[in-house]
């Protein structure tokens, strides 16, 4: 009770004067005037005795529910650390980890004694590491109050698990040292499933892009390429150049040698186109039954005329058999070149008007040639 000690000192003393001044009384058989005047002098002193002692009391209750309270929390945040589902640990300001629970013991197959001798280098990929050290670098110098990021640490036993780290700071009981708590969530799995699920989008975008039977570029991403790149090479003014290349007679071949020999022989002149830019910037692609084309950014008239050239040379010396071509025994191409360098009025369909006219020359003049627009 608040005022448990006053009350009880001005009883104690109201009682211990009556007692006195009954004994003095009965002793003389008189009572002087000091007995009574003392009397309430006596009881604001014990009143303030009585105060000044509920205020000690009061306090070292005060001081001891502050104690009892910081026990519980003490106890709570112990229990907390030692059974949290995730990684926990005390860190200084060189990625030390000074103190570390068993779950991130667990993680990373090292003991506390171990960890604690140890920095993030030691358990850490190389560049994950540099990111932790930058962060705990702001972190201490107090440019952000906490940080977070997905790393990959090194197990004892050579394994690479991801772990979500989350930091803020922790002062040491003295508000001398600086420390960070640093709380870590495996998230292996769910890392792998992402790239998992990433490499399966990827695959099926690529396969999606790619032609199914010669697998070089098909139609819809040759639409796609030809219209990005006229965009950019009318913004450079650069040339932009196109080859379609057609096989002579086909049909004729596909009858009289089966669909099986005309999908080897589709295959076989796929390979040339995608040979034939593969150490330059184009695209090769098929965008009809036996029609092929190439765009060639960045390329001139000269230099497109000069590919088509050596593609049709590749494909003489190679002599795939045609008996029933009219012009030649063995396959040949007719292909079509021509060159713009695009506008604001010009539009990327005119590239491919322009290469078909090229074609229907080369066709009009009897096949197994190259011509320009």
């Amino acid at each position: 009770m608040k005022f448990k000690g006053r009350f009880t000192a001005c009883i104690l003393v109201f009682i211990a004067n009556g007692i006195y001044i009954y004994y003095y009384y009965s002793k003389y058989r008189v009572i002087e005037k000091i007995e009574f005047v003392g009397l309430p002098i006596m009881l604001v002193l014990a009143w303030w005795a009585g105060r000044q002692f509920d205020k000690v009391k009061c306090s070292q209750k005060q001081v001891r529910l502050q104690r009892d309270e910081l026990e519980r929390n003490t106890k709570m945040f112990q229990a907390i650390y030692e059974k949290a589902p995730i990684g926990i640990a005390i860190i200084d300001k060189y990625g030390r980890p000074v103190n570390s629970n068993a779950k991130l013991q667990e993680m990373l197959g090292y003991s506390d004694a171990e960890l604690s001798k140890m920095t993030f280098n030691d358990f850490s990929d190389s560049d994950d590491a540099k990111k932790n050290m930058k962060f705990l670098s702001a972190l201490l110098n107090g440019e952000i109050d906490s940080y977070q990021l997905n790393k990959r640490y090194i197990r004892k036993d050579g394994q690479v698990m991801w772990g979500e780290v989350t930091s803020t700071l922790f002062p040491s009981p003295d508000n001398q040292s600086i420390y960070v708590i640093g709380m870590v969530a495996d998230i292996t799995k769910r890392i792998i499933a992402e790239q998992e699920l990433n490499k399966a989008y990827q695959e099926m975008k690529y396969f999606s892009n790619r032609d199914g039977l010669t697998n070089i570029a098909n139609r819809r991403y040759f639409d796609h390429y030809l219209i990005t790149e006229w965009e950019r090479a009318k913004d450079s003014s650069l040339p932009i150049s196109m080859i379609i290349v057609d096989i002579d007679f086909y049909k004729k071949y596909n009858d009289s040698n089966g669909h099986l020999a005309g999908d080897g022989c589709l295959k076989q002149i796929a390979k040339i186109l995608e040979a034939a830019v593969e150490n330059s910037i184009g695209l090769a692609a098929r965008i009809g039954g036996e029609e092929f084309a190439i765009v060639l950014p960045e390329t001139d008239l000269s230099q497109a005329k000069m590919m088509a050239s050596k593609i049709q040379s590749t494909i003489s010396v190679m002599k795939i058999p045609h008996e029933s071509s009219p012009i030649s025994s063995f396959i040949t191409v007719s292909i079509g070149v021509s060159t713009m360098v695009p506008t604001t009025a010009s539009k990327p369909e005119e590239l491919i008007l322009k290469t078909d006219k090229a074609l229907y020359t080369a066709k009009k003049k009897g096949r197994n040639r190259v011509e320009i627009d």
